[in-house]
């Protein structure tokens, strides 16, 4: 057997360095956490232990696969490419390249699946996506907040005498957090968990706060209210260190412990109790989950929970911090996207994607490339977004199955797992940065993503791409490593390298990114962008009168967005899609646990199986996202494409459904 250190490239905050081990034949045989990183210790998760099923899946795509009528045939890399190319060019020369559309998301971290970027950059430009499916308007948030990202190293956790978990279920999108949280509260710290469903986390919390959806802004600036007004915040820190206090004293006074009570659906003691957290039992960790700014006001509540953090002086100190994410490796690798052939682009938001395919019309898209996405199954309004891509001449899609997007497409380009291939890995959740040699050879006729797009960039003669080989590419790609003093030889030698400037407590100098250099409650930037410059609370898109329930797609423990289905292990223990239901409410509605049930709203419907849960708000559905369309239980079907207050990210929480049970006629 052979052990190769490796790590994991998916879009998750885990960013677990793995183990691979390989049998004298060359197969890939088992998958564990690397026991010498300091994050992971040994563990990672039941996704990437099944990573050996989705490597030798009998689903994997094969070969090039080129829609003729209503089927796909099978054709030579060559000529798949050269098609490609063919119809590119005839795109160009009678619309321009603005007709040509690429999406790409964040399927694979790995560091030069980047080049995509660049292949189409040195187009000239093309039609690309901004904002987010994910975590958009928080980022814009801690941007007015604190000018940047950065949080504490995740050892951080310890030094904590209170956790707080606002919106963020570990145990399912971040489970080796769960060995420093364990190991605080063992020292005696304090967890509250501020969520509207169960975390599994329960039974270590002191508080459990369960507000009403989208209403997380109201309850933290309710808590700086009482603060305020009983003068329990820290003075010191805040005139020392923040920025437009005066203001923000003054919005306060709309958020009464009586107002917050009824926008929040909470008694005013947990109000007063979460406030008593912050400003007395010190150092404060706040850990913020994305599903709390996935609604019209998401990046006002993360502003406002910044607030509550600095009104308190838990920021910049050990164990102290708002863990939302990092900035330190973002335009680091820049020349990889040769931004400077860019002539001209478009761009289309994300998250009403298909609204915009249909309506352009100077020019229309005529051609689109999806790579590194599922837009099908992930992006919100299903049925306009299958109508987009069927307007579209020519869709080409590089993917390892058969996903609902390549479905739809006209051209399939399999490529190889990162197993198959040498990478570099870097993520915004951690500052590691990981070397990720090839362990096994690509098995079926695949290729790489790098691969893939050298070989257009070739045959359509692009200047940028002169000289560059599969290689020397990851080489050439990681020469910026050199100015923080790491060569590529060091880093693939030791496995993983800690970036050296990643500070371990955030903001702990207390040099904000700002335009005053404090942490800002009052944003001029944010007013300049037409923004509230003050955190606020916004009420939600959906109305309470239109249907009765929250809708809530939660992350699966199982699968990270529509990745990991395949695999059999994962099949075997989350064989159906489910809602989770409170028992009373299901008992009025007459649904028994494990039947068959719809979920619906004025846009469709989804069958789900029902799965009772007593830890949970009455008003709530909540449905796993990241499902197959076949499988009947794929939320975004119901789910629209509004869009947060900033950041241009989707509002996918913000929606409202009703629940009933399915007559014998339509269970199959």
């Amino acid at each position: 057997m052979k052990v190769y250190r490796t790590a994991c490239p998916r879009d998750c905050l885990g960013g677990c360095a793995l183990r691979a081990i390989v049998d004298e034949s060359g197969r890939l045989v088992k998958v564990r956490g690397d026991e010498d990183h300091p994050w992971t210790r040994g563990f990672t998760c039941i996704k990437a232990k099944s990573y050996p099923e989705i490597v030798y899946s009998e689903k994997r795509l094969k070969k090039p696969l080129i829609k003729m009528g209503e089927e796909f045939k099978e054709a030579s890399w060559d000529y798949a490419l050269d098609e490609i190319c063919n119809r590119m060019q005839k795109v160009i020369e009678k619309y321009g390249s603005l007709a040509i559309l690429h999406e790409s998301s964040g399927g694979s971290e790995a560091l030069t699946k980047n080049i995509d970027r660049g292949f189409f950059n040195a187009l000239g430009g093309v039609t690309v996506t901004e904002g987010s499916l994910c975590w958009g308007a928080g980022i814009a948030a801690q941007k007015y907040d604190f000018g940047g990202l950065s949080e504490n190293d995740l050892t951080e956790i310890e030094n904590a005498k209170t956790l707080v978990l606002w919106g963020r279920n570990i145990l399912s999108t971040q489970p080796n957090a769960f060995y420093f949280i364990k190991r605080a509260i063992e020292k005696g710290a304090k967890l509250v968990i501020v969520n509207p469903f169960y975390t599994g986390l329960e039974k270590m919390a002191s508080l459990i706060i369960r507000p009403k959806p989208g209403t997380d802004s109201a309850l933290a600036l309710g808590a700086c209210a009482f603060l305020v007004e009983k003068n329990l915040f820290d003075d010191e820190y805040v005139n020392k260190f923040c920025y437009g206090f005066e203001e923000f004293k003054e919005i306060l006074k709309d958020y009464t412990l009586s107002a917050v009570q009824e926008i929040c659906g909470l008694p005013k003691e947990q109000i007063v109790e979460l406030a008593n957290y912050y400003s007395i039992n010190k150092p404060v960790t706040t850990l913020l989950g994305y599903g709390l700014q996935r609604y019209r006001g998401g990046g006002n509540t993360v502003r406002a929970i910044d607030a509550l953090s600095a009104l308190t002086g838990n920021i910049g100190k050990n164990g102290a911090g708002v863990s939302y994410g990092s900035d330190i490796f973002w335009n680091m690798f820049s020349n990889i996207l040769f931004e400077e052939e860019v002539r001209f682009k478009r761009h289309f938001n994300k998250t009403a994607l298909a609204r915009d395919i249909l309506k352009s019309q100077d020019p229309p898209i005529k051609f689109a490339l999806i790579n590194r996405a599922n837009v099908m199954a992930n992006t919100p309004n299903v049925k306009l977004m299958k109508e987009a891509l069927e307007s579209i001449d020519t869709v080409v899609v590089i993917d390892l199955f058969m996903t609902d997007t390549a479905k739809q497409a006209d051209i399939i380009l399999p490529c190889t797992t990162f197993f198959e291939e040498e990478n570099v890995k870097v993520n915004s959740w951690s500052p590691y940065i990981y070397y990720c040699p090839k362990v096994i050879n690509p098995i079926f006729e695949v290729r790489s993503d790098e691969e893939i797009f050298l070989e257009l960039a070739k045959r359509l003669n692009l200047r940028p791409f002169y000289g560059l080989t599969k290689e020397n590419l990851l080489e050439w790609a990681v020469k910026p490593l050199q100015g923080i003093g790491l060569s590529f030889a060091e880093l693939k030698e030791r496995g993983f390298v800690r970036h050296p400037f990643a500070p371990y407590v955030a903001w702990q100098d207390g040099k904000f990114r700002t335009p005053s250099g404090k942490f800002e409650f009052y944003s001029e930037r944010a007013e300049r962008d037409g923004q509230s410059p003050l955190p606020l609370y916004l009420k939600p898109y959906a109305k309470e009168k239109d249907y009765p329930y929250y809708l809530i797609s939660m992350h699966s423990r199982f699968r990270i967005h529509t990745q990991f289905q395949q695999a059999k292990t994962i099949e075997k223990i989350n064989p159906f899609p489910k809602v989770f239901i409170h028992p009373e409410e299901a008992a009025e509605k007459g649904i028994l646990e494990g039947e068959i049930v719809e979920v619906f709203n004025e846009k469709g419907k989804i069958k789900v199986r029902a799965v009772f849960e007593e830890n949970m708000r009455r008003d709530i559905l909540m449905v796993e996202s990241g499902w197959e369309l076949e499988s009947e239980g794929n939320a975004n079907i119901i789910i629209e494409e509004n869009i947060t207050e900033m950041g241009n990210s989707a509002a996918l929480y913000d929606e409202r459904a009703d629940i009933r049970k399915v007559t014998a006629g339509d269970k199959n």
